[in-house]
């Protein structure tokens, strides 16, 4: 049995590029679906966890469906049943963040608390107890209420106060429920001093963390893959590879399969070799 001659390496790497083509070809469809990242009216290069109307759901996770529109404008989501205009998404961020704006303000929707395992306020946002169900009252203590300090909105298609006071001042009124909402804390504090209303603090941008899988996601990432969604249930984790989909990363069974015919033409090479 003589030396591996160049000819034979040669004839090697020709097989090895013949090979590889034909894997590629035979990728799993979600693998090849969810490799293609999508844009949202401004937010463009979008990937999981989101996911609109105009690609798969798999690809992406249930809470996090945008609505797009064609005219450049910013995307919607919907979080506990309310919409938020969406002004930024920064996916190269760690941790991954994106900059929110209530939608309805005035007579519309009251705003409702963010208390969702799917985001997290930033840091730069605090929660301001919010007094809801609030009958309008003909006492003079409702008119020492600042105007700026209450809006009118509604819950459940039913207008109500929503009503912003101190600690000592809830007494003022009766109401009957508290919502947290949450804001920037330089928007409490120009509240708090009367620079700006209620209605203006509850529309100011705030920032949030969205939390899918984040651990999971970047094994699986890291192994080739690609997120998202199981078929089956859009809230369990699948991470799409180009065999197949499994479970958090990615199989071997392309290199296997790879390595397995590889090691079969070396050994021939070499034992025709002279």
């Amino acid at each position: 049995m003589g030396s591996l001659s160049l000819y034979s390496i040669s004839t090697l790497f020709v097989i090895l590029a013949t090979i590889s083509p034909s894997l590629a070809a035979e990728d799993d469809a979600g693998f090849a679906v969810c490799s293609r990242p999508f844009s949202c009216g401004i937010c463009k290069n979008l990937s999981f966890p989101f996911w609109s109307d105009t690609g798969p759901q798999y690809c992406g996770h249930e809470g996090y469906k945008l609505k797009c529109n064609g005219d450049g404008s910013h995307p919607v989501i919907v979080i506990n049943e309310r919409e938020f205009q969406i002004l930024r998404i920064n996916q190269s961020a760690q941790p991954q963040m994106m900059t929110l704006s209530w939608m309805n303000s005035g007579k519309d929707s009251c705003p409702t608390a963010l208390n969702h395992y799917l985001f997290k306020p930033a840091k730069t946002v605090v929660n301001v107890t919010l007094l809801r169900n609030c009958p309008e009252s003909a006492d003079p203590l409702w008119k020492r209420i600042a105007a700026t300090h209450k809006i009118q909105c509604t819950v459940d298609g039913k207008p109500t106060y929503l009503l912003f006071l101190r600690d000592n001042e809830t007494h003022l009124v009766d109401c009957r429920d508290k919502v947290e909402v949450p804001v920037p804390e330089e928007a409490l504090n120009q509240l708090i001093s009367g620079t700006i209303s209620l209605s203006k603090a509850l529309m100011t941008e705030f920032d949030v963390q969205y939390l899918a899988y984040d651990e999971y996601c970047l094994k699986c990432q890291g192994s080739g893959g690609r997120c998202g969604s199981g078929h089956t249930s859009s809230l369990s984790f699948a991470c799409y590879c180009r065999d197949r989909p499994y479970d958090i990363t990615c199989g071997t069974a392309h290199l296997t399969f790879l390595s397995t015919r590889v090691l079969t033409l070396y050994r021939f090479l070499v034992n025709n070799s002279y």
